[in-house]
């Protein structure tokens, strides 16, 4: 019996190691489609919520679409893309060098835990990171614990304000696991709040004589860390699903204002899974309870992710205008334009619907529909899709970090500087 039960343990840590074995994407395409019909568009649409079908970027007539197939996706695909008349192209015969590449120029060397700036940190690392910017900001840096996750990590928010601030401005990043340069991009947008207030900058006074800024960089860190032990294109959180042997929900389709009701799947396999039910996800509950707990309190909402350029205005649910888009519009100009004045970055500004089609249960919609924060909006970082790199996808350099985390300080200070008229 003694031998029997070692041979159990064994086989339980053998499958166990399997497990987190890292997954390899050797001989996946990246393909680059152009839809030119709206039933092009209406027919990736639909693809997008396949288990088999990842969709990278955000869909729209005459611009390029990015989606990553295996070699046995290809065959299905490619048939149906040849029937259907849709112009597609292999950009990338193998994705797993452009990962190999990622993971090879990324510097693990820290001096220390600010040295994580301008680099894919890890999880432990940004929270290590808020917790010594506090210590040393204590005058204008403060932090809390928004919420826990189904694995049981923190999700911590830093805030930056000052004893005349009174009214917030709300950032949060990493809602998606694989989208890490919008993680690192928020680390930069925290490192240079705090040094532009120490150094007396102007704007950065200004902003944080009237405004708290709060910043969660990490929305999904379960979904975050797996990313970068075990897949390194996973989207969702790591929530077990019930009745499902697939693991995971986009929290970017599980927000109560208008669940479900377009650009979502049902099925827990899909990347675009929306859960079980509306507002279902404590990664999703995190960022409500912070928002409600001060409704009325906040003049913006911004959410980041990648990629593409664009910067995103209400609704994305559906197609109609709310009633001050002029104004939301006007202010996602201003932040694209400060932004733009960096490097020469062009950012699509616009409805969110109206350029890429319906999708709801998305954290923006819910923070101006529910929350009532009258500037919502969705941030999509570089690459963009015209771009040289964007066939980089979510696998972009560690060197391209510091040139996107500045334009993103950029456009958030360009942008708050118009909401709040400062």
């Amino acid at each position: 019996m003694k031998i029997l039960r070692n041979f159990i343990i064994i086989v339980i840590l053998s499958i166990g190691h399997v497990s987190l074995e890292r997954v390899s994407f050797e001989g996946h395409k990246m393909l680059k489609l152009i839809p030119t019909t709206q039933k092009h568009l209406e027919l990736i649409d639909q693809l997008q919520h396949n288990p088999d079908f990842d969709l990278l970027n955000r869909i729209a007539l005459e611009s390029p679409v990015f989606v990553v197939l295996s070699p046995l996706s290809l065959i299905k695909y490619s048939a149906l893309f040849n029937e259907n008349k849709i112009e597609y192209k292999i950009i990338d015969s193998n994705i797993q060098r452009k990962l190999d590449l990622q993971e090879k120029s990324m510097n693990r060397t820290r001096r220390d835990v600010r040295s994580i700036v301008g680099k894919f940190a890890r999880y432990s690392e940004i929270n290590s990171y808020i917790d010594e910017v506090v210590l040393e900001e204590s005058e204008i840096a403060a932090s809390y614990v928004a919420g826990a996750t189904s694995e049981n990590r923190i999700v911590k928010a830093i805030v930056f304000r000052t004893s005349t601030s009174n009214r917030g401005i709300f950032i949060d990043c990493g809602f998606h696991a694989r989208e890490w340069i919008a993680v690192s991009s928020c680390i930069w947008l925290i490192d240079q709040i705090y040094k532009a207030y120490d150094n007396n900058d102007a704007d950065m006074r200004a902003i944080l004589a009237k405004y708290e800024i709060h910043i969660i960089p990490l929305v999904n860190p379960d979904g975050y860390e797996y990313s970068h032990t075990t897949n390194r294109m996973w989207r969702k959180n790591r929530k077990v699903n019930a009745g499902s042997s697939c693991v995971g929900v986009d929290l970017n389709r599980n927000f109560g204002f208008q669940w479900m009701t377009a650009g979502a799947s049902s099925n827990p396999c899909s990347e675009t899974y929306a859960g079980p039910s509306a507002d279902s996800e404590l990664e999703t509950k995190d960022i409500q309870r912070s928002i409600l707990s001060r409704k009325g309190f906040w003049d913006a909402y911004l959410t980041i992710h990648t990629y593409g350029q664009y910067w995103l205005t209400s609704w994305s649910y559906t197609t109609d205008y709310p009633a001050d888009y002029d104004d939301i519009k006007l202010a996602a100009d201003k932040g694209a334009a400060a932004l733009k004045s960096l490097y020469g970055t062009d950012y699509t500004t616009g409805h969110s619907g109206v350029l890429f089609g319906r999708l709801a249960g998305v954290s923006d919609d819910w923070a101006k529909g529910v929350a009532e924060v009258k500037y919502a909006a969705t941030l999509e970082l570089s690459p963009g899709d015209g771009t040289s790199d964007a066939s980089f996808g979510f696998a972009l350099p560690e060197d391209r970090v510091p040139k996107v985390g500045q334009e993103l300080y950029a456009g958030v200070v360009g942008y708050i500087k118009h909401v709040g008229n400062l």
